[in-house]
C-alpha cells in the first residue's frame, strides 16, 4: 500500500513539474518571494510531506540561506544558513549528493537550529540543487513520522531539483543585486558600398541594422507632455507581454533548446526593487527613458563586478530588457518582435543570444569580432539565419539605421542597395531555397548503380524536421552538446531526456546516433571557470566526460531512456585511445543495470562507436575497428589536428584544406581498417559535403556520408553524377600524390 501510494505522488509529480507548468507557475507571480513560496507550497502538497523548504547558495558567504518554507517558522525566512558541509542540507549540498534519513536526528551530520521548530519532524530528504557542477542550493522535505521518504522520492525530487535550476539560478543573480548597497540613482541631469566579409551561415538578409545590447541613444523618448510614470508603467506591461509570447513561440519552434531562455528577463521585469527604482527615479523627477538607462547601466556594472561568472554573463540579458523597455517608452512601438527588418551588428555572441536573435525575427547577423566558433555557426545555420563576420576590430563603419543587403554566400554586405540590387536578392534567395518537391527517398545512387545511404547532421530540433523533408535516412549525428551550450550549462537528466526524447520522435528512420558531450576547443561555456589556456589541447571530449563521471551517467541514462524503439547508436568524441573507448563502453553497461534495477524502461542493445577526429585514433583505426560497431569520420577536427591549423584563425584559415594529401590518406586508412573488420564507417564532417572530396570517399569505397541536412540535396545530386569505377581510378591516383596543388589539379580535371 505505502509503495503504491508512493508511486501514484511520483507520477503526480511528474506532470505537475514539467517545464510548462513550471514557467506558468512563475507567470502568476509578481515577485521573487511568491515564487519560491509557490514551489515549497506545490511540493509539499504533492509529495505529502509536512515540511518543504528552499535554501540558495550565496556563494560570496559560502552560506545556504532558507529562502522560503512550508512548516517551518516562516520568521526563519531570510535569517536561518548553514555552511556549505554543515548538517544534512549542507553536506548534500557541498558533495552534490541527495541525504535521505529515516530519523534525521539521529544522524551524526544533523545541525539543530533553535526557533525553526524542525525538532518535531524526523523524516529528512535534502536534495541539491545543481547546474553540472555548479551548487545553486537544496530542496527539503521533512515529515514527522519516521522512514517516510523512499528512493522513489528521493529521484522524483531531483528530477524537480533539476528542472528548477535554471530559474533559481536567475534568482540567485536578482539576491545578489539586491544585497548590495550602492545607491542606484544619482542625482538627475538636465551609392551602394561593398563591405567585404566571412560567410558562417548561408542566405540573404536585408535591413537596418541594429547593434545588439547598443543603439539606445538613438531611441527617441517618449513625448514631453506625457506622464512619465504612466508611459514607463505601459512600457512595462507592453515588455510582459511581448516576453510572454516570444517565450511561447520559441517553446513551439524551438521546445529542445527554448526552456526559460527568456528566464532572467521575466524575473528581473517583475522584480520590484528593479522596475520600483526607475518609479523612484521618475518620481524624484527624472524622465522615463533616463530613470531607466541609469537603473540598467548601474546593474550593469553590478554584475559585472560580482565574483560569479554564471551572473557576469546575466549583463547582455540585462542590457536586452533594458533596449525593450527604452523602446516600448515609444506610443507608437507595436507588439511583436522587435527585429523584423533588421540585421544584428555584434562583436561576439553567446549561443543563447543567438536563439533569442531567432526568435525575435532577425533578418541577419553580421559578427565583428574577427571570426565565429563552431558552435555560433552550426547553430546558426540549424536556426537558418544567414550569418557573416568581419575582420578582428573592424566593424565596416556600419552604423545603426543603415540599410544593408547581407549576401552569405558570396561574403559581400552591400550598403544603401539600390532597388535593382534588392530585387536581383530576392531572386538568389527564390534560387537558393531548398526546394521539398524534388527531394529523395533512401540511398543516393551512382550513375552505375552503387547506393550511398545519405544521414543528416542534426543540433536542434528544427534540423530533424529538415531531415525528414530531404528524405534523409536517419540521424547520423545528434551534437548533444548545443542544449548545454545554448544554456550555458548542464541541463539535469530529466530536461536531457525531454530533449533527446523529441529528438527520436520526430526522426526519420533508420540510425539515430547520439554522440555524447563534445565541450572544449572552440565549443566551450562563456566566462567558464573551467576555461584553458589550449583548450584544443585540453580538457574536451570523451576526456571531459571521463573526468566528470556523474555527469556523463547522467548523459547516457536519458540517451538510454530515450532510444527505446529506436536503432539507438551511441557515439563518443574525441577519443585518443582504446583505453578511453573502453571505460565509456563500461559507464554505458554500469547504467543500464542501473536503470534495469530500477525498473525505468531503456534500450538494452545501442551500438557503440566512436569518432575518428585525431591522428592517434587514424594510426589505431583498425585496433578500433575490432573493439567498436562503428566508426565514424569527424573530417572538422581531424583536418585540423592533421595539419595543425586553427580553423577559426584567419591568419592561418587558408591552409585549412581537406585535399591535403596527408588528409586523404587518413580518410583510405580509415575506411580500408573499417572494411577489413567488418566495421561500418561514416563521415559526418563538412568534407562529406564538398563535391571533389565526395568523389574521393565515394572511390576509396565509403558508403556512408552524414551532412547538414540543407545540403543532402546537393550531395544526392553529385553521387548521381558519379561513376563509381571512375572515382576508384582517381582515388588511387591522388593517393601517389605529395602536394596540395596536384590533388587539385587531378580533380579539376575532373
Amino acid at each position: 500500500m505505502v509503495e503504491y501510494r508512493v508511486a501514484e505522488r511520483r507520477d503526480n509529480i511528474d506532470l505537475v513539474w514539467s517545464i510548462s507548468e513550471l514557467s506558468s507557475l512563475f507567470e502568476r507571480r509578481t515577485n521573487i518571494d511568491d515564487f519560491l513560496q509557490a514551489v515549497v507550497d506545490r511540493i509539499a502538497e504533492h509529495l505529502e510531506s509536512d515540511v518543504c523548504s528552499v535554501y540558495l547558495l550565496d556563494e560570496a558567504e559560502g552560506r545556504l540561506v532558507l529562502r522560503a518554507t512550508r512548516g517551518l517558522d516562516p520568521g526563519s525566512v531570510g535569517t536561518v544558513s548553514l555552511m556549505l558541509g554543515e548538517g544534512i542540507t549542507g553536506t548534500a549540498v557541498k558533495e552534490l549528493r541527495p541525504i535521505r534519513e529515516a530519523r534525521g536526528n539521529r544522524n551524526p551530520l544533523y545541525k539543530f537550529i533553535p526557533g525553526t521548530n524542525e525538532e518535531r519532524y524526523q523524516s529528512f530528504l535534502a536534495v541539491p540543487i545543481r547546474r553540472g557542477l555548479s551548487r545553486i542550493g537544496a530542496i527539503v522535505v521533512q515529515h514527522q513520522k519516521q522512514d517516510q521518504f523512499t528512493s522513489h522520492d528521493t529521484r522524483a525530487l531531483q528530477a524537480i531539483a533539476g528542472q528548477l535550476a535554471s530559474t533559481l539560478e536567475n534568482v540567485e543573480m536578482i539576491m545578489e543585486l539586491h544585497n548590495r548597497r550602492a545607491p542606484l540613482l544619482p542625482a538627475q541631469r538636465g551609392a551602394a558600398e561593398q563591405i567585404a566579409c566571412q560567410c558562417a551561415a548561408e542566405g540573404i538578409a536585408v535591413g537596418r541594422v541594429v547593434h545588439l545590447g547598443g543603439g539606445d541613444d538613438a531611441i527617441e523618448p517618449n513625448h514631453d507632455d506625457e506622464d512619465q510614470e504612466t508611459a514607463f508603467r505601459r512600457a512595462l506591461e507592453r515588455t510582459d507581454r511581448q516576453l510572454e509570447a516570444l517565450h511561447r513561440e520559441l517553446d513551439e519552434r524551438l521546445a529542445d533548446i527554448a526552456s526559460l531562455i527568456f528566464g532572467t528577463h521575466l524575473l528581473m521585469l517583475r522584480d520590484e526593487e528593479f522596475s520600483g527604482l526607475m518609479v523612484d527615479g521618475i518620481r524624484n523627477g527624472s524622465r522615463a527613458h533616463v530613470a531607466v538607462r541609469t537603473i540598467v547601466d548601474r546593474y550593469v556594472e553590478m554584475l559585472s563586478a560580482s565574483t560569479n561568472p554564471r551572473t557576469r554573463e546575466k549583463t547582455q540579458d540585462i542590457r536586452d530588457l533594458g533596449s525593450r523597455l527604452l523602446r516600448n517608452l515609444r506610443p507608437e512601438q507595436e507588439d511583436g518582435g522587435d527585429l523584423r527588418g533588421r540585421v544584428v551588428l555584434a562583436h561576439e555572441l553567446f549561443p543563447s543570444d543567438l536563439v533569442r536573435i531567432s526568435a525575435e525575427h532577425a533578418e541577419g547577423i553580421i559578427l565583428t569580432g574577427g571570426g565565429a566558433t563552431a558552435h555560433i555557426t552550426i547553430l546558426a545555420r540549424s536556426l537558418e539565419i544567414p550569418t557573416v563576420y568581419l575582420r578582428a576590430h573592424d566593424d565596416g563603419n556600419l552604423s545603426d539605421g543603415d540599410m544593408v543587403a547581407v549576401d552569405a554566400y558570396e561574403g559581400v554586405i552591400h550598403r544603401d542597395p539600390s532597388p535593382a540590387l534588392l530585387e536581383r536578392f530576392e531572386r538568389a534567395r527564390e534560387l537558393h531555397r531548398v526546394d521539398d518537391t524534388v527531394r529523395g527517398e533512401g540511398p543516393a545512387f551512382t550513375r552505375d548503380g552503387v547506393a550511398v545511404e545519405l544521414l543528416a547532421n542534426v543540433n536542434i530540433l528544427h534540423d530533424v524536421e529538415v531531415a525528414s523533408r530531404v528524405g534523409a535516412a536517419g540521424i547520423g549525428l545528434y551534437r548533444s552538446e548545443f542544449p548545454f551550450l545554448v544554456r550555458n550549462d548542464f541541463p539535469s537528466e530529466i530536461e536531457q531526456l525531454g530533449i533527446y526524447r523529441r529528438i527520436a520522435e520526430r526522426a526519420p528512420e533508420g540510425p539515430l546516433v547520439f554522440r555524447t558531450l563534445d565541450i572544449g576547443g572552440d565549443k566551450l561555456f562563456s566566462e567558464s571557470e573551467h576555461s584553458e589556456a589550449n583548450p584544443f589541447l585540453g580538457l574536451r571530449g570523451i576526456r571531459f566526460s571521463l573526468a566528470h563521471r556523474d555527469l556523463f551517467d547522467e548523459q547516457l541514462r536519458a540517451m538510454l531512456r530515450a532510444g527505446v524503439g529506436r536503432d539507438l547508436r551511441i557515439m563518443f568524441p574525441m577519443v585518443a585511445s582504446v583505453e578511453e573507448f573502453i571505460v565509456a563502453r563500461s559507464r554505458v553497461v554500469a547504467m543500464q543495470k542501473e536503470l534495469e534495477a530500477e525498473r525505468i524502461e531503456h534500450h538494452r542493445s545501442p551500438l557503440l562507436g566512436v569518432m575518428i577526429e585525431l591522428p592517434s585514433a587514424v594510426e589505431l583505426a583498425s585496433d578500433f575497428a575490432r573493439v567498436t560497431d562503428f566508426m565514424s569520420i569527424g573530417s572538422n577536427d581531424l583536418v585540423m589536428y592533421l595539419l595543425a591549423v586553427d580553423r577559426a584563425n584567419e591568419r592561418v584559415e587558408q591552409l585549412y584544406q581537406p585535399v591535403h594529401p596527408a588528409v586523404l590518406r587518413a580518410f583510405s586508412r580509415i575506411v580500408d581498417a573499417g572494411r577489413e573488420h567488418g566495421c561500418p564507417v561514416s563521415i559526418c564532417g563538412e568534407a562529406g559535403g564538398d563535391p571533389q572530396v565526395l568523389r574521393f570517399l565515394i572511390g576509396i569505397g565509403l558508403r556512408s556520408i552524414s551532412a547538414d541536412p540543407a545540403r543532402i540535396p546537393g550531395i544526392r545530386t553529385t553521387i548521381g553524377q558519379i561513376d563509381s569505377h571512375d572515382v576508384a581510378r582517381l582515388a588511387s591516383e591522388l593517393l601517389s600524390v605529395s602536394t596540395t596543388d596536384d590533388v587539385l589539379q587531378r580533380l579539376g580535371s575532373m
